[in-house]
């Protein structure tokens, strides 16, 4: 059967899988497509999209589409889309720190870790031994590692010390070189 876009939304709605199989017959390349354009990796683009489908149905009663169907679909594949890149920025930034600051010396390492496989594990070893961090130590990390900000600028801004930046950053690179020490061990 075909259906229009409202008659898709309301079967969505009342859970009905033929109507949401064929909004995912007909928008599912076209989104990869779309995703890869962003992402430029055939897979994650599919992996992406795969995503915002099954966030679709496990939202379907709750949805609101105030545009077409098919502008709701790419703009939130564009937001997902976005999102991988700014983390993987923060990513790549910590790396990059990590290489600069001595926490990992060995470039043996990394030549392995270039490995898209290994580079997603470390990726998601980085953001949760970031976010174990405790809230204020973790705020001043990401201001002086993420937002390059001086000590003074941070203590400034949140009203508190210089000492208790540098405290703090102390720290958190502590418990990050710990965390990040048995990742590498693991793997290596």
């Amino acid at each position: 059967m075909v259906y229009n876009e409202n008659e898709i939304i309301v079967l969505m709605r009342a859970s009905d899988p033929k109507a949401f199989e064929t909004l995912f017959r007909i928008h599912y390349q076209p989104l990869c497509l779309f995703a890869n354009r962003f992402l430029n990796d055939l897979e994650l683009s599919k992996e992406t999209v795969s995503d915002v489908f099954s966030y679709l149905w496990e939202h379907r009663t709750t949805i609101v589409i105030s545009v077409s169907l098919k502008a709701y679909l790419h703009k939130i594949v564009q937001n997902k889309c976005l999102n991988i890149i700014k983390r993987k920025k923060i990513e790549n930034r910590y790396v990059d720190y990590m290489l600069r600051t001595g926490l990992v010396n060995d470039n043996t390492y990394f030549d392995k870790i270039t490995d898209a496989y290994y580079s997603k594990q470390l990726g998601e070893e980085i953001n949760g031994a970031i976010n174990k961090l405790p809230e204020r130590c973790r705020e001043i990390f990401r201001l002086s590692r993420f937002e390059e900000m001086s000590y003074k600028e941070i203590a400034e801004r949140l009203s508190i010390s210089p000492k208790t930046v540098e405290n703090q950053m102390g720290i958190a690179l502590a418990k990050l070189k710990a965390a990040l020490n048995k990742f590498l061990t693991f793997f290596f």
